[in-house]
C-alpha cells in the first residue's frame, strides 16, 4: 500500500500514462527515421539507375546487334556456340525489356511529381510558405 501524501500517488498514473506515451511516440518516431532513411536511399538508386539507363540501353544494344550478327551466318560457329549466343540474345531482350518497364516508371513517377507539385499563380511565381512559432 502507498501512503497518501499531497497528493502524489494522484499524479503517479497520469505520469506513468505519460512516460508510456513518450516511450510510444519515439518508437514511431525512430521508425520513420528508419523509413524516411529508406526511402532516400531507394530514390538515390533510382536516381542513379536513370542517370545510368542510356550506357545500359548503349550496352545492351551492341550485345544484341553482336549476337545478331553472329546468328546470321550458321555455318561461323559451332552448334554449340550457336545456342550459347542464342541465350545471349534472348536475355540481352530480356534486359531490354526490362530498362523499358523502367523506363516507362520513371515517366509516370515524373508526372506524378509534376501533379503533385503546388501550382503557382500569376500574382505569385513562388509558392510561399508561413512560418509559425509557437
Amino acid at each position: 500500500m502507498v501512503q497518501h501524501r499531497d497528493e502524489w500517488t494522484g499524479m503517479l498514473i497520469p505520469l506513468a500514462n505519460e512516460a508510456l506515451r513518450r516511450v510510444e511516440a519515439v518508437r514511431r518516431a525512430q521508425r520513420a527515421e528508419r523509413l524516411a532513411l529508406d526511402s532516400q536511399g531507394h530514390a538515390t538508386l533510382g536516381r542513379y539507375m536513370l542517370e545510368m539507363r542510356p550506357n545500359i540501353n548503349n550496352a545492351l544494344t551492341s550485345v544484341l546487334g553482336n549476337a545478331d550478327l553472329l546468328l546470321l551466318e550458321p555455318g561461323q560457329a559451332p552448334e554449340e556456340a550457336r545456342e550459347q549466343i542464342q541465350t545471349i540474345h534472348t536475355m540481352t531482350l530480356r534486359l531490354n525489356e526490362i530498362m523499358q518497364r523502367f523506363s516507362s516508371l520513371a515517366s509516370e513517377v515524373r508526372a506524378a511529381e509534376k501533379t503533385a507539385q503546388p501550382r503557382a499563380t500569376p500574382s505569385s511565381p513562388l509558392p510561399s510558405r508561413q512560418l509559425r512559432f509557437h
